[in-house]
């Protein structure tokens, strides 16, 4: 630190009568002290920091960015375990999406499977993209496809006959939702208006199934039955309802993300 020598308290080894010409000027030439937000060294990011990674400027350590490839092909290695195990038994890989279950399963490991690529493909500057839509709406779809085989479907009375049954219904739901509650960082990001939006792709199934003429749920979602709109509106509702509780724990479970350490070398 710069010290201002005044009179006759000057520095040992310095004349009584204080600093020369010479002297003043190369105090005067010493860097500042360098301020607190200047010191912080890499990974010291802001509140937005956790929105994919370390800080804004810092790529992900390798301790992180390993942990979160090994979960991500984790999830992804579960949810094609369910959608192989049908598409084998079915004897036909196409026929097997025809049902919500295995094409949400599907789906969601070709998602996981991108997501696990990411940091990769973008130069290992962030740890997942920026927004959480596509995660989030493969949290809604499994939360669906869960508790509709386990209660409407009679699942909790048949129980796992079969390892699809197991991974698509149960472990791929679990573990996705686990991805978005306490491993995923950019869930602050979700808009409020995302639940409104993740009811397109399941909408966009229903248009699917009624033109294909899948039967799968017909027993409580049949489009020639009288109370066929009022069961849609409440499918849609509870799709809703459970995007937005997806929005809430994700706030709540925040503080937990945030206490685990993603920057340069963690």
């Amino acid at each position: 630190m710069t010290h201002l020598n005044e009179g006759p308290a000057a520095e040992p080894g310095q004349p009584r009568g204080g600093t020369s010409a010479a002297d003043a000027g190369a105090a005067d030439a010493r860097p500042a002290p360098a301020l607190p937000s200047q010191q912080a060294g890499p990974g010291s990011g802001g509140a937005d920091t956790p929105g994919g990674g370390a800080s804004a400027g810092s790529p992900p350590g390798a301790r992180a960015l390993a942990v979160f490839t090994g979960w991500r092909l984790a999830v992804a290695a579960c949810a094609f375990i369910g959608y192989t195990d049908v598409a084998v038994r079915f004897g036909d890989p196409l026929l097997a999406l025809e049902d919500l279950s295995h094409l949400a399963s599907f789906v969601t490991g070709v998602l996981y499977l991108g997501l696990a690529a990411y940091p990769f493909v973008t130069g290992r500057v962030r740890l997942e993209p920026p927004s959480p839509w596509a995660r989030g709406a493969a949290a809604v779809a499994l939360l669906l496809v869960g508790v509709v085989w386990h209660t409407l479907m009679g699942g909790l009375e048949t129980g796992y006959l079969t390892t699809s049954a197991l991974f698509t219904h149960l472990v791929t739901p679990l573990v996705v939702l686990v991805d978005w509650l306490f491993v995923g960082r950019n869930q602050h990001r979700a808009r409020w208006w995302f639940p409104l939006t993740w009811t397109v792709p399941l909408l966009a199934y229903l248009a699917f199934m009624i033109a294909a003429g899948v039967d799968s749920y017909s027993d409580f979602l049949d489009p020639a039955a009288d109370g066929f709109a009022v069961t849609l509106s409440a499918f849609v509702a509870a799709v809703v309802v459970a995007g937005y509780g997806l929005l809430g724990a994700a706030r709540l479970t925040r503080p937990v993300r945030a206490a685990v350490p993603d920057g340069p070398g963690a």
